[in-house]
């Protein structure tokens, strides 16, 4: 068995929960403490609760409250010596590797390379009891590392960042919507798509979409794009604002 919750998701904050018969995993903590404090009660939850928590990369909707967590609590965080670097926390972070294994309590944790615009980003798989779990955003092309850990899984987080028609129409800055759509930048409905295309999916049971750009996406573009796939999994969205409360994948 294995679990999931997010505390919301979106381009002003990402935070993604893990839960099992013995840990309790934060992925990212992208809002500000007292946000975070907030979100986690709603899911009667506390930062004494959790096990550790893991960082995919610098950016700030993905480690605002990073900081406070670490001054504040007595807990372990990970994340990759180039994401602790650029965050001045490399002698304080547990460092990972990508491709490495960590196993926390009775949860098996991979180290995924994504191809992002930071030091060094990574997100992870999750697995426990032959339940697995993957979580991807933040990356802005497919590459074959990817398609391979992201195939065989229970459930599929996945960034569906923006609309490639409603970017072009925004009045973000050329510069701006270049790095959005780049290779290194974020994905787009139609790049998710061909992502999940290249998936083996046997094993699929549910898929969440994320990080939804408010201003360059909507929930309706999604459902356009991946109509055929709303009917033959159980879909739905974390959204910026509110809380995703726990659903839990079984064998």
């Amino acid at each position: 068995m294995l679990s999931f919750a997010s505390l919301g998701s979106g381009s002003e904050g990402n935070s993604f929960l893990i839960k099992s018969n013995e840990a309790l995993i934060m992925i990212d903590c992208g809002f500000n403490f007292k946000e975070t404090t907030k979100r986690l009660s709603r899911l009667n939850l506390t930062f004494s609760d959790i096990n550790h928590y893991f960082i995919t990369h610098e950016h700030e909707d993905h480690i605002k409250a990073a900081p406070m967590i670490y001054k504040n609590e007595n807990t372990h965080i990970s994340s990759t010596y180039g994401t602790a670097k650029r965050l001045g926390m490399e002698k304080k972070f547990s460092l990972l590797n990508y491709d490495e294994v960590v196993n926390i309590n009775d949860i098996k944790i991979k180290v995924i390379p994504v191809p992002h615009d930071a030091m060094e980003p990574c997100h992870y798989t999750f697995e426990s009891n032959n339940i697995k779990v993957g979580i991807i955003t933040d990356f802005g092309s497919i590459t074959e590392k990817i398609i391979e850990e992201y195939s065989n899984l229970d459930m599929l987080v996945i960034e569906t960042n923006h609309d490639l028609e409603m970017l072009e129409k925004s009045k973000y800055p050329i510069n701006l919507k270049n790095r959005i759509s780049g290779p290194n930048g974020h994905t787009n409905n139609k790049l998710t798509k061909a992502l999940f295309e290249k998936l083996n999916k046997n094993r699929l049971k549910k898929v969440i979409f994320c990080h939804l750009s408010k201003n360059n996406n909507t929930q309706e573009q999604v459902r356009k794009e991946f109509e055929p796939y709303f009917k033959k999994y159980e879909c739905d969205f974390i959204e910026q604002d509110s809380v995703f409360d726990w659903i839990t994948i079984k064998n």
